[in-house]
């Protein structure tokens, strides 16, 4: 078996799309999890998409294509299968009897990357629940196999009692790390509330992931411990930095957060909670987006659905276009979206930075909500 967490050296991407979907549209689609892929440290040899009315029951691709698909593995030496979708337990048996190598899915690769970037305990122990509420339902997939250990006509042979061995296991182990989140929500409802005691006010940072917050972090107040690459999931711990208010010589406290992308399943979103509440207590938002993204709207609309999910939508936010100095053509850079209150900058470049000190403070000061966009 190869090891792969040491080494993810060549990987096939399987996809299906619904026959409305544009192929344009699809290999975009399956280009994200190819920058997952790469993030994570792998190559991708191969990508297949199959456009159908739904996902096989059985084995995701139609079962002609994922014979086919496995012996274009076979023939490229592949290492592993990843699965822009989440897979059903089954799916996972049935692709893994035709491939002979691991399967993942979009979920997989994700929680790959955020072990690779996790520095802190709270970090690690929200990648740990995460992964055993992905984990849970594969368990009841492995019933019918573990069923056939043993045991007689009415009677639990050792392999159903193994399987609620590991299902106790796991509700333990849930309940556990839970109860430790719990702690750390505690402690981090306990500073904010000492910040309001102060009138200490917090802007949080979100955006999609790779658009540039930790950057735009350090950028605003100078915070030097702030790991920065160009990479998918680079930050997963909530740093804060202060910022001192260019006219009424105050700080504000800045929180950057873990980054969005599309398809994050609701138990991700739930298990970094502890997170996650430093932008549902925020005063304000800055929404951060790559300017030089040729899917910005989509992108911008991601984040707004997750910041909606978690009862932020109207909250004050300023949108961000950063990384504006990649942009070479006037034209681009003025059909940018027209949003209220947005900004173009550079962070990387620290151009544009005043202004949106400038921008925060006036939006701090007022006691309007969220503008709708203009479209």
């Amino acid at each position: 078996m190869i090891d792969i967490q040491k080494r993810l050296t060549k990987a096939i991407l399987i996809d299906v799309v619904s026959r409305e979907i544009p192929r344009e549209t699809a290999e975009k689609n399956l280009n994200e999890l190819a920058r997952l892929v790469q993030t994570y440290g792998g190559v991708v040899i191969v990508q297949i998409i199959q456009k159908r009315g739904r996902p096989s029951l059985k084995t995701y691709l139609g079962t002609g294509k994922a014979i086919e698909a496995a012996e274009t593995a076979k023939e490229k030496d592949v290492d592993i299968v990843i699965v822009n979708g989440m897979l059903k337990p089954h799916q996972i048996q049935h692709l893994y009897k035709l491939f002979d190598i691991p399967v993942w899915d979009r979920v997989d690769i994700i929680l790959k990357i955020f072990d690779k970037h996790a520095k802190t305990e709270e970090a690690r122990l929200q990648i740990e629940l995460a992964r055993l509420h992905h984990e849970f339902p594969k368990l009841y997939g492995q019933g019918v196999k573990l069923s056939r250990l043993g045991g007689g006509i009415g009677t639990r042979g050792p392999g159903e009692q193994l399987l609620e061995s590991k299902k106790r296991h796991l509700r333990s182990r849930i309940k556990e790390i839970e109860k430790k989140l719990d702690t750390i929500k505690t402690v981090r409802a306990g500073q904010r509330y000492i910040r309001k005691r102060k009138n200490l006010k917090t802007a949080a940072l979100v955006g999609y992931t790779n658009s540039g917050k930790s950057t735009l972090l350090r950028a605003l107040t100078k915070k030097k411990n702030v790991y920065i690459a160009n990479e998918l999931f680079a930050t997963l711990d909530t740093k804060i930095g202060d910022l001192w208010l260019p006219n009424k010589r105050e700080k504000i406290l800045i929180a950057d957060t873990i980054g969005f992308i599309k398809d994050l399943p609701p138990f991700l979103i739930k298990s970094f909670l502890a997170t996650l509440e430093e932008v549902q207590e925020a005063d304000l938002l800055l929404h951060v987006i790559d300017a030089n993204d040729p899917e910005i709207q989509h992108k911008i609309s991601v984040v707004d659905k997750i910041l909606a999910d978690l009862g932020c939508s109207t909250k004050k936010q300023i949108y961000i276009f950063n990384k504006a100095d990649l942009i070479e053509d006037a034209d681009t850079l003025n059909k940018l979206p027209r949003l209220k209150n947005s900004i173009k900058i550079s962070a990387i470049q620290k151009a544009g930075l005043n202004r949106l000190k400038e921008l925060i403070e006036k939006l701090l000061d007022s006691n309007a909500v969220l503008q709708p966009r203009n479209t």
